[in-house]
């Protein structure tokens, strides 16, 4: 059960980076571009402390990088955990318990800047067959966005703009909704999900990579990432999808979603 929670830890959090106290071992890779980056997985070797520099430098890096992890892309090599004999979720229904579900957001800007956040969770479910994932969905509550790379003065003035008509307009469209339409299994517990995301009342295609475990025997443990054009969902402000000549005040229409839900029986 233990190495459940690392491993789940590691796909849910996908923003963080680890620390390793080891000496770094030789460096391997060719070229430090964040789809390499993506795949290295010794904490100690000198290319994980040469991409985690990478990584904390430059924002765009970071948002090409988690987009590697989740696959998105050429990257179809690239799974959230390796380890296979991980239990299974197996058949039934499950609610998502709220209190110990989240999602993660990051938005990035032109020039490297970027800002990341949390939303919480209404409700959900998750429904198994066997060790299928046959259906399920997240329903966000998009009045609780709130921002946690600022603080003070500058973080609420930053919450209040995101919860403004200028971007999803909260008052209006107080949810969020990703329903699972269908999944393939890469594994017993990696699944390349497509689905539908509902953001200011507009529904588009969407695709999530998941892990879904067994949590106990009645729960599951369910981390991964979707990525989502924001100008698909008409939210406009600083996007140049619908603006010329923004230069350094263009914001970058993709915004990235990490996810950490326990379900129950």
């Amino acid at each position: 059960m233990k190495n459940i929670f690392l491993v789940l830890g590691f796909a849910a959090l996908l923003m963080a980076c680890g620390e390793h106290s080891s000496s770094p071992a030789a460096t391997t890779l060719q070229s430090y571009d964040a789809c390499s980056c993506a795949t290295v997985t010794d904490k100690a070797s000198a290319d994980f402390e040469k991409c985690k520099e990478l990584r904390m430098k430059d924002a765009n890096f970071e948002s090409d990088f988690q987009k590697c992890l989740v696959a998105h892309g050429d990257t179809t090599k690239i799974k959230l955990v390796e380890n296979s004999q991980i239990p299974q979720a197996t058949s039934g229904a499950y609610a998502v318990v709220v209190g110990e579900s989240s999602i993660g957001w990051m938005g990035t800007k032109v020039g490297g800047k970027k800002h990341t956040g949390t939303m919480a969770l209404k409700s959900g479910s998750i429904s198994m067959d066997g060790a299928n994932l046959i259906g399920g969905e997240m329903i966000i509550d998009m009045r609780s966005l709130s921002n946690t790379d600022l603080n003070g003065e500058s973080k609420t003035k930053l919450e209040g703009h995101l919860k403004s008509d200028d971007f999803f307009g909260v008052e209006k469209h107080p949810e969020a909704k990703f329903v699972v339409k269908s999944a393939t299994a890469k594994d017993n517990v990696n699944y390349e999900v497509n689905g539908e995301l509902t953001i200011k009342g507009i529904t588009k295609p969407a695709k999530a990579n998941l892990v879904i475990a067994k949590n106990g025997d009645a729960g599951v443990s369910v981390g991964g990432a979707l990525t989502f054009n924001r100008a698909d969902f008409d939210v406009r402000y600083g996007s140049d999808t619908f603006f010329d000549n923004l230069g350094n005040d263009m914001i970058n229409d993709e915004v990235i979603l990490t996810v950490k839900i326990k379900g129950a029986k």
